[in-house]
């Protein structure tokens, strides 16, 4: 029997409690590595980017469009600009935030970005047929909200059916 009881082993590269070799990770990666990117994945990013810009060139259309929307609590111009203001940049806020939840992850080729997407997709597309139908309800000056989310359902409807190709699915780890 030996003096040390706990000593390690012959075999063991590095001590127990010690630090590891100058060089090593501090702990072992066992992560796979990461399937090349396809076409479809980098298709399906430039769509992510295209809805993102359709959705904020929409928002801005929508603001210009109906200026008389801002009808509130008569306390003044200048408190109704801030809140116009405050919503804006809100709104865009939110927007560009879950559009970067999406792409940036979806980027690294991680499944739940891609599932993500299709929720906030499909999401996106109901919205927008909403109120492409509360569009058509309304007064007659609002064509050009008509044509801004048509071309935002047509990238949505896109983003959807490139997002189910094998390509994507191929990709993502």
């Amino acid at each position: 029997m030996s003096q040390q009881p706990y000593a390690p082993r012959p075999q063991d590269p590095r001590p127990r409690g010690g630090t590891p070799p100058s060089g090593a990770p501090p702990y072992p990666r066992h992560r796979p590595p990461r399937p090349p990117a396809t076409s479809d994945l980098r298709l399906l990013l430039r769509l992510t980017v295209a809805s993102f810009v359709l959705a904020v060139l929409g928002g801005a259309v929508g603001l210009l469009a109906a200026p008389g929307q801002l009808t509130g609590v008569p306390v003044g111009p200048a408190f109704d600009t801030f809140v116009l203001v405050g919503s804006l940049v809100l709104g865009f806020g939110v927007t560009a935030g879950l559009y970067a939840l999406v792409y940036f992850p979806l980027r690294e080729q991680r499944q739940w970005a891609w599932i993500l997407g299709i929720a906030l997709a499909s999401m996106a597309l109901l919205s927008t047929l909403a109120n492409a139908a509360l569009l058509l309800v309304g007064p007659a000056g609002a064509s050009p909200g008509l044509v801004t989310g048509a071309l935002k359902a047509v990238v949505d409807v896109a983003w959807l059916v490139v997002a189910v190709r094998p390509g994507v699915r191929a990709a993502l780890r």
